[in-house]
Protein backbone atom coordinates (compact mmCIF):
# COMPACT_ATOMS: atom_id res chain seq x y z
CA UNK A 1 0.00 0.00 0.00
CA UNK A 2 1.31 4.05 -0.56
CA UNK A 3 2.22 5.78 2.24
CA UNK A 4 -0.43 8.05 1.62
CA UNK A 5 -3.08 5.52 1.13
CA UNK A 6 -6.36 6.07 3.38
CA UNK A 7 -5.64 2.71 5.34
CA UNK A 8 -2.17 4.55 6.57
CA UNK A 9 -4.59 8.07 7.04
CA UNK A 10 -6.90 5.58 9.67
CA UNK A 11 -3.89 4.37 11.28
CA UNK A 12 -2.10 6.94 12.31
CA UNK A 13 -5.41 8.80 13.27
CA UNK A 14 -6.45 5.72 15.22
CA UNK A 15 -2.89 6.08 16.94
CA UNK A 16 -3.26 9.92 17.57
CA UNK A 17 -6.58 9.07 19.00
CA UNK A 18 -5.20 6.43 21.40
CA UNK A 19 -3.04 9.46 22.64
CA UNK A 20 -6.16 11.79 22.45
CA UNK A 21 -4.42 14.03 20.36
CA UNK A 22 -7.57 14.70 19.01
CA UNK A 23 -6.91 17.46 16.37
CA UNK A 24 -4.44 15.38 14.53
CA UNK A 25 -6.67 12.36 14.78
CA UNK A 26 -9.58 14.22 13.44
CA UNK A 27 -7.01 15.29 10.69
CA UNK A 28 -6.31 11.76 9.62
CA UNK A 29 -9.70 10.83 10.18
CA UNK A 30 -10.41 13.13 7.60
CA UNK A 31 -8.08 13.02 4.96
CA UNK A 32 -9.01 8.69 5.20
CA UNK A 33 -12.37 9.66 4.70
CA UNK A 34 -11.84 11.81 1.97
CA UNK A 35 -9.88 9.64 0.17
CA UNK A 36 -12.35 6.48 0.90
CA UNK A 37 -15.64 8.08 1.95
CA UNK A 38 -17.38 4.64 1.97
CA UNK A 39 -15.09 3.00 4.37
CA UNK A 40 -16.98 1.71 7.19
CA UNK A 41 -15.69 2.45 10.48
CA UNK A 42 -13.87 5.44 9.43
CA UNK A 43 -17.11 7.91 10.76
CA UNK A 44 -17.71 6.02 13.93
CA UNK A 45 -14.24 6.24 15.01
CA UNK A 46 -14.02 10.05 14.42
CA UNK A 47 -17.29 10.08 16.35
CA UNK A 48 -15.70 8.12 18.90
CA UNK A 49 -12.79 10.91 19.13
CA UNK A 50 -15.50 13.73 19.44
CA UNK A 51 -17.10 11.90 22.22
CA UNK A 52 -14.07 11.64 23.71
CA UNK A 53 -13.54 14.93 23.92
CA UNK A 54 -17.34 15.99 24.53
CA UNK A 55 -18.18 17.47 21.55
CA UNK A 56 -21.49 15.84 20.92
CA UNK A 57 -22.88 17.75 17.90
CA UNK A 58 -19.81 17.08 15.88
CA UNK A 59 -20.11 13.03 17.39
CA UNK A 60 -23.48 13.13 16.40
CA UNK A 61 -22.70 14.28 12.52
CA UNK A 62 -20.02 11.24 12.40
CA UNK A 63 -21.93 8.77 14.08
CA UNK A 64 -25.40 9.38 11.95
CA UNK A 65 -22.94 9.21 9.09
CA UNK A 66 -21.81 5.90 9.79
CA UNK A 67 -25.11 4.75 10.91
CA UNK A 68 -26.84 5.97 7.24
CA UNK A 69 -23.52 3.96 5.42
CA UNK A 70 -24.28 0.83 7.74
CA UNK A 71 -27.68 0.88 8.79
CA UNK A 72 -27.45 -2.93 9.95
CA UNK A 73 -24.97 -1.58 12.61
CA UNK A 74 -26.45 -1.94 16.17
CA UNK A 75 -22.67 0.12 17.39
CA UNK A 76 -23.75 2.99 14.84
CA UNK A 77 -27.23 2.97 16.22
CA UNK A 78 -26.09 3.16 19.97
CA UNK A 79 -23.26 5.47 19.57
CA UNK A 80 -25.69 8.00 17.48
CA UNK A 81 -28.57 7.05 20.40
CA UNK A 82 -25.70 8.22 22.99
CA UNK A 83 -24.71 10.99 21.03
CA UNK A 84 -28.41 12.47 20.97
CA UNK A 85 -29.48 11.85 24.60
CA UNK A 86 -26.04 13.51 26.03
CA UNK A 87 -27.47 16.60 24.48
CA UNK A 88 -30.98 15.97 25.64
CA UNK A 89 -32.76 15.10 21.99
CA UNK A 90 -34.41 12.25 24.31
CA UNK A 91 -37.01 11.42 21.32
CA UNK A 92 -34.48 10.44 18.66
CA UNK A 93 -32.34 9.09 21.20
CA UNK A 94 -35.05 6.64 22.04
CA UNK A 95 -35.87 5.87 18.33
CA UNK A 96 -31.82 5.49 17.71
CA UNK A 97 -31.34 3.41 21.06
CA UNK A 98 -34.50 1.31 20.63
CA UNK A 99 -33.03 0.30 16.67
CA UNK A 100 -29.49 -0.95 18.37
CA UNK A 101 -31.68 -2.65 20.79
CA UNK A 102 -33.60 -4.65 17.76
CA UNK A 103 -30.84 -4.96 15.70
CA UNK A 104 -28.73 -6.64 18.70
CA UNK A 105 -31.10 -7.75 21.49
CA UNK A 106 -30.01 -7.56 25.05
CA UNK A 107 -26.88 -5.04 25.69
CA UNK A 108 -26.83 -3.63 28.86
CA UNK A 109 -25.51 -0.13 27.35
CA UNK A 110 -27.86 -0.09 25.17
CA UNK A 111 -31.22 -0.98 27.42
CA UNK A 112 -29.30 1.56 30.30
CA UNK A 113 -29.68 4.28 27.44
CA UNK A 114 -32.51 3.82 26.58
CA UNK A 115 -34.34 4.09 30.11
CA UNK A 116 -32.60 7.10 30.92
CA UNK A 117 -34.00 8.51 26.85
CA UNK A 118 -37.46 7.33 27.84
CA UNK A 119 -37.35 8.66 31.46
CA UNK A 120 -36.69 12.15 30.15
CA UNK A 121 -39.27 12.02 27.12
CA UNK A 122 -41.25 11.21 30.48
CA UNK A 123 -41.87 7.53 30.13
CA UNK A 124 -41.79 6.17 33.23
CA UNK A 125 -43.05 2.27 31.98
CA UNK A 126 -40.52 2.31 29.11
CA UNK A 127 -37.87 3.64 31.61
CA UNK A 128 -38.69 1.14 34.18
CA UNK A 129 -38.51 -2.10 31.83
CA UNK A 130 -35.42 -0.97 30.11
CA UNK A 131 -34.11 -0.32 33.61
CA UNK A 132 -35.21 -3.74 34.73
CA UNK A 133 -33.79 -5.76 31.53
CA UNK A 134 -30.31 -4.59 32.21
CA UNK A 135 -30.52 -5.46 35.90
CA UNK A 136 -31.84 -8.74 34.93
CA UNK A 137 -29.20 -9.62 32.05
CA UNK A 138 -26.58 -7.64 34.73
CA UNK A 139 -27.40 -8.28 38.24
CA UNK A 140 -24.04 -6.97 39.39
CA UNK A 141 -21.70 -3.82 38.45
CA UNK A 142 -21.70 -0.17 37.51
CA UNK A 143 -24.50 -0.45 34.95
CA UNK A 144 -26.87 -2.61 37.12
CA UNK A 145 -26.26 0.06 39.90
CA UNK A 146 -27.11 2.95 37.62
CA UNK A 147 -30.27 1.10 36.24
CA UNK A 148 -31.17 1.14 40.53
CA UNK A 149 -30.27 4.13 40.96
CA UNK A 150 -32.92 4.89 38.10
CA UNK A 151 -35.19 2.96 39.20
CA UNK A 152 -35.05 4.43 42.57
CA UNK A 153 -35.85 8.08 41.25
CA UNK A 154 -38.86 6.77 38.94
CA UNK A 155 -40.24 5.48 42.44
CA UNK A 156 -39.73 8.33 44.58
CA UNK A 157 -41.08 10.47 41.70
CA UNK A 158 -44.14 8.71 42.14
CA UNK A 159 -44.29 8.96 45.59
CA UNK A 160 -43.27 4.98 45.97
CA UNK A 161 -40.89 5.34 49.07
CA UNK A 162 -40.66 1.67 49.86
CA UNK A 163 -39.50 0.26 46.34
CA UNK A 164 -37.22 3.25 45.92
CA UNK A 165 -35.40 2.06 49.25
CA UNK A 166 -35.40 -1.11 48.13
CA UNK A 167 -33.70 -0.13 44.69
CA UNK A 168 -31.23 2.30 46.76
Amino acid sequence: SYPDSARSHQALAENYAALRRTQDAEKEYREALRQRPETPGIHLALGEVYAAASDWVKAEVEFRAEAKLQPGSAEAAYRLGSALLQQGKASDARAELARADRLRPEMPETLYALGKAASLDGDSTAARKAWTDVISIEKTGPLAAQAHFGLAGLYRKQGRTAEAEREM
